[in-house]
């Protein structure tokens, strides 16, 4: 059975929004314009309500329980869509917002598109600030929600609830060190099944790189499985393992870690690269200017 709303204060979410940002009774009194005793009534509503201490006093001032926290995660999308509707159509504001976005991509939005990113926020958004977390199990699920902003990947999931732009593509590439003693600018199918690879953890998709892979013939020496990019590149270069990689990444990290980049000894097609974000907040002002940041800082083709 449904959960009937009217059996909820639903006043108490400002009171429970106001804690979780201020961190302190009296401020988040002052954010309310409440007086404190009746904030602390408040507060005690919403406890018997939930049945949970949530907010416990420490020297530092009001720190959340557990199931605040949780709680929190799960409601501050659905405030701030309840806020922004009712605000209409109001401009966003980049150079006054201190809006904080997610973004799901892990290292290869960070080593991709984050430096572009940041030039646009420190231009256009000075208050602006960005959390960018890997893909994980569920991602879709959790950027459907709203409990993200915007993902970036290879993998374009079947959900109504998401809408997508390809806003660039990615050429698989081999990267071993400089000086290798078997390696000089280029590498053959054989000599690639022969040399140990660092490799990442296999996806629940399939890309070009891996349908290859799983041909006879095409079976790779596994040398480590490591968890990011920047980590395939790292051990190559200190090391005669191998690693296929997208060429942004290595072209990026080339000019950190001595690093020769040669052509997949095989023709792959090209890889799209997705940036996809909730439907619901498809007309949301800040995510209009966040999606159009995000598209300029692509790679461009051939650079």
């Amino acid at each position: 059975m449904k959960l009937n709303l009217r059996s909820i204060d639903l006043n108490l979410l400002p009171v429970f929004e106001a804690l979780m940002q201020a961190g302190q009774l009296r401020r988040a009194a002052e954010q309310l314009g409440m007086s404190q005793p009746a904030l602390s009534a408040a507060v005690q509503r919403l406890r018997d309500t939930l049945g949970d201490e949530l907010f416990v006093r420490t020297h530092q001032g009001l720190k959340p329980t557990p199931r605040a926290t949780a709680l929190w995660q799960q409601l501050q999308p659905g405030v701030e869509a309840i806020r922004e509707t009712f605000e209409g159509n109001r401009l966003f504001d980049p150079a006054s917002s201190d809006r904080r976005f997610t973004l799901l991509g892990g290292d290869y939005v960070e080593q991709v598109y984050l430096p572009g990113l940041l030039a646009s926020i420190a231009s256009e958004a000075p208050h602006v600030s960005l959390s960018v977390q890997p893909v994980t199990n569920g991602w879709h699920e959790r950027l459907a929600h709203a409990r993200a902003d915007a993902a970036i990947d290879s993998f374009l999931p079947a959900d109504p609830r998401l809408r997508h732009v390809v806003i660039g593509e990615e050429e698989i590439v081999v990267v071993a060190r400089t000086g290798h003693p078997r390696l000089r600018g280029k590498i053959s199918r054989r000599q690639f099944l022969k040399e140990h690879h660092t490799v990442l953890p296999e996806r629940n998709h399939r890309l070009p790189l891996d349908m290859i892979l799983n041909q006879p013939g095409w079976q790779r020496q596994v040398g480590t499985q490591v968890s990011q990019f920047f980590s395939q590149i790292s051990v190559c270069a200190a090391s005669d393992q191998i690693a296929s990689v997208p060429i942004s990444i290595a072209r990026t990290l080339a000019a950190t870690y001595p690093i020769q980049i040669m052509p997949f000894p095989a023709d792959l097609p090209a890889i799209p690269v997705y940036l996809i974000w909730p439907a619901a907040l498809e007309r949301d002002p800040a995510h209009l200017w966040l999606r159009r940041c995000l598209q300029a800082s692509a790679p461009q083709r051939g650079k």
